[in-house]
């Protein structure tokens, strides 16, 4: 927080992640409501639950050229600027009536949208080195999943009640999006100076670096993948993103077909539902964030990661087992509060390590690895979702036993690492 109120630039970098979290989480939680309402809704669920991790599989690629652009301001407005224009035509799209290539075209839009935002996230990390101090960055980066996670939990009720008395106008909540683009823009056109003042000292605009060859995208992962495989700690949380990502990244689309099939679990209406079980889990996730000095406070990664997945089993069997909205909340924010402890960690110690003209390319290195696994998981699992009556509650139950099996591979990870002599 001192960072905040410190660093005029890092407050507006948190200032635009705000009004992108804003529209995002609106519109997230009142696209999938829309999915739900499609004839075909079982797949258009499935499928919009599947489609957001597309763009942080092609996060290398998008990092690659986001730490090859030497204006990094210029290219941060242009990037917001087009998810506006984007939005304004999705807005556009959703006037009519929807076929099924009218939904696919939607969600090509979202993908190509979020594209553009990894890029932006891209081009914003090197910032953080100078905007700042190391000691700082944990707590710094622990503020920035804290903001974006409570707005998620704040505007999705919102975005979730609000369609019902707008009743169900989409294509107004595509325009809210839009502006709220524009408006991440704004904030950092607005310190402008700042980042202009910053550019010419990353290192991607040094001059030695400039008569350097830049090497090829094949080249680059090469050596984006030999510098993370010399650092040990680093290669353990991206084998571990992998497993994890594997069956996490399932989890939004089994929610919300495990919900949309249960009325049971419906508080008074579908969108209320998933709103609920989200908030609970973003609740959790800043809680986890910003909670600093608890009993996980000295946990290293493997250990928590292990928690991490053992809450998911738990997850899993308040699906299978109970039909209770209230336990499945109480156990999404316990996993939540875990998921939270994890991911600022994760950041810190990339941003801490990795030189800054090759942070975004390492981060999306991460990224594919370990949404390569996400995209794996997540189709098996909403494929199998998709299969006759009992498929939904197959899943879950394979959910669970891998969730399981990670958990117990992370921890006999800690326990050799822990045990094995130092060389």
């Amino acid at each position: 927080m001192n960072s905040y109120y410190r660093s005029k630039g890092f407050r507006a970098l948190i200032n635009a992640a705000v009004f992108n979290g804003i529209g995002n989480s609106l519109f997230n939680i009142v696209f999938i409501i829309y999915a739900s309402s499609l004839p075909f809704k079982t797949l258009a669920v499935s499928l919009a639950s599947f489609v957001t991790y597309l763009p942080q599989i092609l996060n290398v690629v998008i990092g690659y050229y986001a730490d090859g652009t030497h204006h990094k301001y210029s290219a941060m407005i242009a990037a917001r600027i087009g998810q506006f224009g984007l939005f304004m035509g999705l807005s556009v799209l959703m006037l009519g009536s929807t076929t099924f290539w009218i939904f696919i075209g939607l969600l090509a839009i979202n993908v190509v949208s979020d594209c553009l935002g990894q890029f932006a996230n891209g081009l914003e990390l090197p910032y953080f080195r100078h905007l700042v101090s190391n000691n700082e960055l944990n707590a710094a980066m622990g503020l920035e999943v804290a903001t974006q996670t409570t707005l998620q939990m704040i505007f999705q009720g919102i975005g979730a009640v609000g369609i019902v008395w707008l009743n169900y106008h989409y294509s107004l909540f595509g325009i809210i999006n839009a502006v709220t683009f524009l408006a991440a823009a704004g904030m950092i056109w607005l310190n402008k100076s700042i980042f202009v003042g910053i550019d010419p000292l990353l290192a991607v605009n040094q001059v030695a670096k400039e008569l350097q060859k830049k090497p090829s995208m094949k080249d680059s992962l090469m050596m984006t993948g030999k510098l993370l495989w010399s650092y040990r700690s680093l290669v353990f949380v991206i084998g571990f993103a992998f497993l994890v990502n594997t069956v996490a990244c399932a989890l939004d689309g089994l929610i919300n077909l495990a919900i949309l099939h249960n009325h049971v679990l419906w508080l008074g209406n579908y969108g209320n539902s998933v709103a609920l079980v989200n908030v609970c889990l973003s609740a959790g996730t800043v809680l986890g964030a910003l909670i600093q000095h608890d009993l996980f406070a000295k946990t290293n990664f493997l250990r928590l990661n292990g928690y991490v997945c053992l809450s998911l089993v738990g997850l899993a069997a308040s699906y299978t087992l109970s039909n209770s909205l209230m336990l499945i909340t109480i156990v999404s924010g316990l996993s939540g509060y875990l998921i939270g402890k994890v991911n600022p960690r994760v950041s810190a110690a990339f941003i801490k390590l990795i030189p800054d003209d090759q942070l975004g390319r390492s981060m999306g290195f991460v990224n594919m690895i370990a949404l390569a696994g996400a995209s794996l998981g997540s189709g098996l699992f909403l494929a199998i979702a998709n299969l006759g009556r009992d498929g939904l509650h197959t899943s879950w139950l394979i959910f669970g036993g891998a969730s399981l099996l990670i958990a117990l591979a992370s921890w006999i990870c800690d326990f050799l690492n822990r045990t094995q002599p130092a060389k």
